[in-house]
């Protein structure tokens, strides 16, 4: 006993020391400096210098560049040093992996000096008066902290008459200008944190490069930053106007969704006893339960349903009978009673497309001839799956034609009075935001252009809930993705989604009288049969009855066991098929369990999809 306490003392102390191990691997970035010359062609020459720190063991360092880059080389050089040319004996290796470049250098408790060099392509724009260039080294892609950090760029000739220059989204770092270019420096860069460089210089600069654009822009880039400048100076005072507001917001729309739902239409106002619920289910059909079920949609093994309502009418009968395909067990025949012609074109159509089979009991179908058969090839189950899908559809088609399926909900113009006020308060609260928050002018007329279009739509379509759900949550995305985070921003991300979810429990419909107890009822009933609460009782043909609404409800394997359990379970017999053994019988017609072929026309494949370099730059720096 003492040796395997022994045993597990050692392991444990193993385990800690491993974990102690790996904690303590780590590595920092203690100083970065880059330089960037911009070339007569447009294209940008970088030279990267990242001095790290490494405790523990590592097998090289990362550097991603989120623009077009190309030729990039890793260097070992010395620590302080900012060699013009570079060692090919110092040259490390570098594999490429999208926009993130992995350096080998293997590393053990040592500071280590890397030169990085590459060239920028598709980043600086030419116009007919001035270049720019407007590109971020790091953005909030990088997850390490950057210390000591020093960006120079160069234009093209090197002398800084007639330049501009402007820092953004960086509160931490400093931008100024030297005899030959732009000097950014900032002793901490955390990570996460952007820090985009704007520098503007004449376009005669740029002999070799084309124009991107065939217009005097100087002026409009002053413009719009003196615009971001002011934006930047009221925006944590303009943001707090709105807050009060929003808190009000929440409170009106949270009021106002109650007292909606209490005197909606769509509500159940009768007779809520389970009898009466167990009542009106059974006395309903069992296709129009499953209708109903599905709100409207006759899904792939509705055809049960079709033939249980047959069974109930004394159309069809039920028997299990041994499989034709699997040796040694069972599955379901139906047969078409003869001389029984009654029934619709549905049901008229229902018979010819599965009533297939003959014999001295007459037109019959065995439940296994739907069902997908591994033994057969794969262009054999297709064919058979596009024929049932076809037949499917036709005999869906008949039945919701049926009179009874006529008008059973209609839209309710009530939830007009709700959606269209709300999306007026949104469209105005969004355009707030586009007139404050410090976004660029192309972006403060075309995010309103875009969302005033979108609100358009969807006050055309008021009343479909699905056009208003789809509104909210492109408008909850642009406010996130296109705003500042900040307090406001927040509240108003929280306005969006409060208004999304009572849109979308809030029905945009009502039953029409006599359908909204069968639509409660089916409800309640399912509801019952999951918590084992619906009754059994001693009829075995009631009984066989009930588990076909259960089967049909999707909860026939749970009503399935309480039936085998019952006293009576052992007198019945084969007279009522689907009581014989009622866990089988559940399991076979139960829709997670009946795999049809269909499933071979609607198997999913998955794509991937890959991302395109930004020409303003972005990226990090890391280790492994």
């Amino acid at each position: 006993m003492k040796r395997f306490i022994y045993i597990g003392i050692l392991a444990l102390f193993i385990f800690v020391l491993a974990g102690y191990s790996d904690g303590e691997r780590s590595f920092s970035i203690d100083e970065v400096i880059i330089d960037a010359q911009i070339q007569e062609d447009g294209t940008i020459d970088v030279r990267e210098q990242f001095t790290y720190t490494f405790n523990g063991s590592f097998e090289g360092v990362t550097r991603s560049i989120q623009s077009d880059s190309q030729h990039f080389q890793a260097f070992i050089v010395e620590e302080g040093d900012f060699p013009e040319d570079t060692n090919e004996s110092n040259s490390l290796k570098v594999e490429e992996d999208d926009d993130t470049y992995r350096i080998f250098t293997e590393s053990m408790n040592e500071a280590k000096t890397v030169l990085y060099t590459y060239t920028i392509e598709g980043s600086v724009n030419k116009y007919t008066d001035v270049a720019e260039l407007k590109y971020a080294f790091f953005d909030d892609s990088n997850e390490t902290d950057l210390n000591n950090v020093q960006i120079m760029i160069h234009p093209p000739n090197q002398r800084m008459e007639d330049t501009h220059y402007f820092l953004h989204e960086d509160e931490s770092g400093s931008l100024n200008s030297s005899d030959s270019g732009l000097v950014y420096t900032n002793s901490m860069l955390e990570a996460g944190e952007t820090s985009m460089l704007r520098f503007i210089f004449p376009s005669s600069q740029l002999a070799g490069m084309e124009l991107t654009k065939d217009s005097p822009m100087l002026d409009e880039i002053i413009s719009e930053e003196k615009d971001y400048t002011e934006r930047l100076e009221h925006l944590d005072a303009n943001m707090s106007k709105a807050e009060p507001i929003i808190w009000g917001l929440f409170g009106v729309v949270i009021l106002t969704t109650i007292l909606v739902y209490y005197v909606h239409p769509y509500r159940y106002r009768g007779n809520k006893s389970e009898d009466a619920f167990i009542q009106i289910l059974e006395q309903t059909d069992p296709l129009l339960v499953k209708y109903l079920r599905n709100s409207l949609h006759l899904p792939y093994d509705s055809f049960i349903a079709g033939l249980f309502s047959l069974k109930q009418r004394g159309i069809v009968s039920l028997k299990e009978v041994p499989s034709l395909i699997k040796k040694g067990e069972h599955t379901f025949r139906f047969t078409w009673v003869s001389g029984n012609e009654m029934g619709d074109m549905a049901d008229s159509f229902l018979r010819s497309w599965l009533f297939t089979k003959r014999d001295h009991l007459g037109d019959y179908f065995l439940l296994e001839d739907l069902l997908d058969n591994k033994e057969e090839t794969d262009e054999v189950k297709k064919k058979k799956a596009e024929q049932f899908e076809a037949d499917f559809n036709r005999w869906a088609g008949l039945v919701k034609g049926r009179e009874d399926y006529q008008g059973l909900r209609r839209k309710w113009k009530g939830y007009s009075f709700l959606s269209i006020p709300l999306l007026i308060i949104s469209f105005v609260l969004y355009n707030y935001f586009v007139t404050i928050d410090t976004i660029s002018q192309t972006e403060q007329w075309v995010l309103p252009l875009i969302v005033g279009l979108l609100t358009v739509v969807t006050l055309v379509f008021n009343r479909n809930k699905w056009v208003n759900i789809a509104y909210y949550f492109i408008v909850l995305l642009m406010t996130l993705i296109g705003f500042s985070i900040t307090p406001a921003v927040i509240l108003a991300s929280v306005f969006y989604f409060i208004t999304f979810v009572s849109l979308l429990i809030i029905p945009n419909y009502y039953w029409k009288k006599g359908i909204k107890e069968i639509n409660y009822a089916t409800f309640k009933g399912y509801w019952l049969f999951i918590r084992n609460r619906y009754p059994v009782g001693s009829e075995p043909g009631k009984l066989e009855r009930r588990l076909e609404y259960a089967i049909i409800l999707g909860a026939g394997e749970k009503y399935g066991e309480k039936c085998g359990k019952a006293e009576q379970a052992i007198k019945w017999n084969a007279d009522y098929p689907l009581l014989h053994n009622p866990v089988y019988a559940t399991t076979s017609f139960s829709p997670s369990s009946l795999i049809l072929y269909t499933a071979v026309l609607h198997s999913t494949t998955s794509t991937s999809t890959s991302s395109s370099p930004s020409s303003t730059g972005g990226g990090g720096a890391g280790a492994f």
